[in-house]
């Protein structure tokens, strides 16, 4: 095989940045679904995961730091990122019951939102655009243009937020 061909197979840092987001939220959909070990859920996404097809195309290997990274960041600050995306969501008035944070959201639109914010604030030498674009892609995956516009509404005063 020829240095060319195997530049070609060989899959970006951007796509395995982008493959490690994708699922770190299928992860955590999971880990909110049937709370599954995190350090179970881990190892299933690393080495079993990988290679799946998508719409007839294989998913690429990720990134396998950052996927690790993000998984247990939003495990361990689960609480401290759901009041920051509730802070940040436009709900209508109305009596905020006990332990009910978020509660209008869907699981994988929680997901989503959980993992952007923890790399919007752990990641502050990354351009949170940057981000934000890579989450409102795996949105897309998973959802029209509707829910794409929430995270992004969402995210963008978030990561003014955080990075002022």
């Amino acid at each position: 095989m020829s240095a060319q061909e195997q530049s070609e197979r060989k899959p970006s840092a951007k796509a395995k940045v982008l493959s490690a987001r994708l699922l770190a939220v299928q992860a955590l959909y999971q880990h909110q679904q049937n709370n599954k070990p995190i350090d179970s859920l881990i190892n299933e996404y690393m080495h079993h995961r990988t290679g799946m097809e998508i719409d007839g195309e294989s998913m690429v290997e990720p990134d396998g730091v950052l996927l690790k990274k993000i998984i247990n960041g939003v495990h361990d600050e689960h609480e401290k990122l759901s009041d920051i995306i509730a802070a940040n969501i436009n709900k209508p008035k109305k009596e905020p019951e006990e332990n009910d944070e978020n509660r209008d959201l869907e699981p994988l639109l929680k997901a989503i939102l959980l993992c952007a914010t923890y790399e919007l604030l752990a990641h502050q030498d990354i351009d949170f655009p940057v981000i934000i674009n890579d989450y409102i892609n795996v949105t897309h995956a998973f959802y029209d243009k509707m829910e794409a516009g929430l995270v992004n509404g969402v995210l963008d005063p978030i990561a003014r937020q955080l990075r002022s």
